[in-house]
């Protein structure tokens, strides 16, 4: 129950919610203090052990506390916090919306759109790809920050994944999948490159950016799409499940590839640098701390995801 409570935003400060020794002190910003010193010189009170989130109001012409029990939504949770007569501050709300198109072979693909924070004219687009087993949104830290930086994106479930399970009215899994199943999430691609450029992305600057599997995959769909401006391989391999990626990127030729990948990750790393040596045009490697490999590398503690906007606006922009 703990993961409907994971984290909370209150008054402007995030709140991420543990099963650890927590306080939460006027006005309501979380800190974290070592067991030994919870009751020494304190006013804040220990947050319940692992059942309850207690929120001091000490502060108040009235000394009271509020309880919110482990079964009630976070939506709750704010409704009680707000009602503590701290009214909160309005916050921006990144704008996304999820759509439905087809691949030309008859799958029903769904994605979310995210639109960048700033409005503009025909602003830089992303085509994101997940890891296998996991949908589109493995990418949602990944493009609120690319919103942020002035991104129109597009993640999408592949076919097989997430909410992309129907084609002719029968559900597929990506469990039974051959290589020729994995390559035709290609045709997946190019329909969301179609969907990407409708809501208004720069056809002149489309990048594509794949985790794991979808690494080797955008490359393939970059090699057979010139107007792809650059491809973004999370934890690529030289070969998953049949789709290799060696020659793929001799054949790039000289449009611009960043490889990023984790130290630990020993296949994906020594899949990386061979791919730097083959590859004949800019290719970039960044290496990382740790063992995380594809999007969990983006959203752990390391600083790939921003490393990953900044090369990508020397090459699409957007335009500042």
């Amino acid at each position: 129950m703990w993961d409907r409570l994971s984290s909370l935003s209150v008054h402007g400060h995030d709140m991420a919610l543990e099963k650890t020794d927590w306080t939460v002190c006027p006005p309501f910003r979380a800190q974290r203090i070592p067991r030994a010193q919870l009751d020494q010189a304190n006013p804040c009170k220990k947050l319940g052990a692992f059942r309850d989130i207690v929120i001091p109001l000490d502060k108040q012409p009235t000394i009271a506390s509020l309880r919110i029990r482990k079964f009630l939504p976070a939506a709750v949770a704010f409704f009680f916090l707000t009602a503590c007569g701290r009214p909160m501050p309005a916050e921006t709300s990144l704008s996304r919306k999820d759509v439905v198109f087809n691949s030309s072979d008859g799958m029903i693909l769904h994605a979310t759109i995210f639109f960048p924070e700033n409005a503009t004219n025909n602003p830089p687009g992303l085509i994101l790809l997940h890891m296998a087993g996991s949908s589109r949104t493995g990418w949602d830290s990944f493009a609120a920050r690319a919103q942020r930086a002035g991104y129109l994106c597009l993640a999408f479930d592949a076919r097989g994944h997430g909410d992309s399970m129907m084609r002719g009215g029968q559900a597929i899994s990506y469990r039974t999948f051959e290589t020729r199943d994995w390559l035709a999430i290609l045709d997946d691609m190019a329909s969301a490159h179609k969907t990407l450029l409708e809501y208004g992305a720069d056809p002149d600057n489309v990048a594509v950016v794949g985790a794991s599997i979808g690494a080797n995959l955008v490359l393939r769909y970059a090699l057979n799409h010139p107007d792809v401006a650059a491809t973004v391989m999370v934890s690529p391999g030289l070969d998953y499940k049949g789709v290799e990626t060696e020659q793929a990127i001799r054949e790039l030729g000289k449009r611009p590839a960043l490889l990023v990948t984790s130290q630990g990750d020993s296949y994906s790393a020594e899949s990386c640098a061979t791919l730097k040596k083959a590859a004949s045009g800019l290719c970039e490697l960044r290496e990382y701390a740790g063992s995380a490999h594809g999007t969990n590398l983006l959203d752990g503690p390391t600083h790939a995801a921003e490393d990953i906007l900044l090369w990508l606006r020397l090459i699409i922009g957007p335009k500042s």
